[in-house]
């Protein structure tokens, strides 16, 4: 993805009824797409197309390699109207590799408050991190995941004591 604004041509495709002009845009967007576009997608996933889209949406969210994406992303996870789609941002963060433990919080949060399925995407994140934040930061953390173990059930509770392990 590019640093561009916004094709105006491009979004009104995104939001056609004809399937096969979103995937033509969405196809566009993997050429000469941008950070602005982020919210455009989640909006579209969140909003219910079609599964055709929706997998192409995903399969590009996972190619995101600018870093200044990031922010987009983790604005994304923590946006109430965006939860219905949540697994599937917390997927595309870590298929697509970017470096989010600056943000290792956020992940941690959905492992221990969200449902199964995103906390074991989110967890997945953290599993792949190459770094960690300093033990400084880390302690706070280590704290929240120690309090939520107390009371984690079974599948859970392996992910958090995972998470402890890892970051030490």
């Amino acid at each position: 993805m590019n640093k561009t604004k916004i094709n105006q041509a491009i979004k009104t495709q995104l939001f056609s009824a004809d399937k096969d002009q979103v995937l033509t845009a969405l196809n566009k967007l993997k050429e000469s797409g941008n950070k602005d576009y982020l919210p455009i997608l989640f909006e579209l996933m969140v909003a219910g197309c079609e599964t055709e889209v929706e997998k192409q949406i995903q399969k590009l969210l996972g190619t995101v390699k600018d870093k200044e994406t990031i922010p987009v992303f983790i604005s994304a996870l923590q946006e109430e109207h965006f939860k219905p789609i949540r697994k599937n941002i917390a997927t595309s963060c870590w298929q697509n590799g970017l470096d989010f433990s600056d943000d290792i919080e956020v992940f941690v949060d959905l492992v221990i408050n969200d449902n199964w399925e995103t906390a074991f995407e989110a967890f997945t994140v953290i599993d792949n991190m190459e770094h960690f934040p300093s033990a400084e930061v880390m302690k706070p953390i280590k704290l929240k995941i120690a309090r939520a173990l107390k009371v984690a059930d079974e599948r859970r509770a392996y992910m958090l004591e995972e998470l402890l392990k890892l970051s030490t």
